[in-house]
């Protein structure tokens, strides 16, 4: 059995979520950015660009590359145009209010994309970074939890999803990673989701799985029939990493009610807010359950910049 890495040794010690606000109060932003050791994407150990591999007991895989040397594909930006994918299956079931779900079923009805776009300082903050908060993940925590593991970018998993009523659609996720080689440690297959949070230009890692992340989350374990997911938060001032199973009878619920949202039907109207509040219910629970593995102190962050092949910059 593999050593325990030192982040994870942090778990549970009340003290250590003070390094983080101690840090955001006496040293800057930028100083801070540049007190991280800096990467290029190429030269992120254990990232490899094979993108079409999945976890070993899949049978599905994605469709299409995420990135491509340039930027962002267009086929794949294109491919998830006017359908339902990860990030906004939370918005979709009324996490964010009633508003919210009907401006996102109106875009996606009239085949528009509901892409986040560059439009605040947050979002192009949690872009930019994502492949930090991946670098961090991999130098900190899984080499150290198993060193013969390799995390692999990815692209769009297309899924279908379907209630009992005969509705159907076709949604996607695109997971931030897949990590090969861990299958002794975690098996089943592991996915990895980055998160940057930006906080008005105070970044910090999140201390916990919000409920409202249950959705994406669960979404690409269904997406990839991964067994795991390890989401990280990352902030030069410190990260976090949380470890999310998959639970079957949330991916139904949530299946069923999505697939209503795509059908938009004035009937379904009171199923749909049945299956809605369950998923939601639900999603506080898996919450709770789901587990910090590790906190990774400022010392151990990374900062990668883009070098030939950029990085995205659409939410996914």
């Amino acid at each position: 059995r593999q050593a325990r890495p030192a982040a994870t040794a942090m778990r549970g010690s009340s003290s250590r979520s003070l390094w983080c606000e101690r840090s955001r109060r006496t040293v800057p932003l930028q100083e801070q950015l540049a007190r991280c050791a800096r990467l290029r994407l190429e030269d992120v150990p254990r990232l490899r660009r094979a993108w079409d591999v999945a976890p070993l007991q899949s049978t599905r895989r994605p469709e299409v590359p995420q990135r491509v040397c340039g930027g962002v594909n267009a086929r794949w930006l294109e491919r998830r145009r006017g359908r339902l994918t990860a990030s906004h299956f939370a918005a979709a079931l009324g996490f964010h209010g009633k508003a919210s779900a009907h401006r996102l079923t109106r875009k996606l009805g009239a085949g528009a994309s509901a892409d986040v776009q560059q439009c605040d300082p947050g979002v192009d903050w949690g872009q930019r970074h994502e492949a930090s908060g991946l670098a961090t993940y991999l130098s900190s925590y899984l080499s150290a939890a198993c060193p013969s593991a390799e995390a692999h970018e990815t692209g769009f998993w297309p899924f279908e999803v379907s209630h009992p009523s005969g509705a159907r659609a076709s949604v996607g996720a695109t997971p931030d990673a897949i990590v090969r080689g861990a299958e002794q440690v975690w098996p089943g297959g592991l996915v990895v989701e980055v998160k940057c949070p930006f906080r008005g230009g105070q970044p910090a890692p999140h201390v916990k799985v919000l409920p409202r992340m249950m959705p994406q989350l669960q979404g690409q374990l269904l997406a990839t029939g991964a067994a795991t997911l390890h989401l990280v938060s990352w902030s030069p001032y410190g990260s976090t990493v949380f470890r999310v199973t998959a639970d079957l009878d949330y991916q139904r619920e949530m299946g069923e009610a999505l697939a209503l949202v795509a059908r938009q039907a004035t009937g379904d109207g009171e199923e749909l807010r049945r299956l809605s509040g369950a998923v939601r219910e639900r999603s506080v629970v898996l919450a709770k359950r789901s587990e910090r593995v590790a906190l990774i102190p400022p010392s151990e962050c990374v900062s990668v910049y883009d070098g030939p092949c950029a990085v995205g910059r659409v939410s996914v």
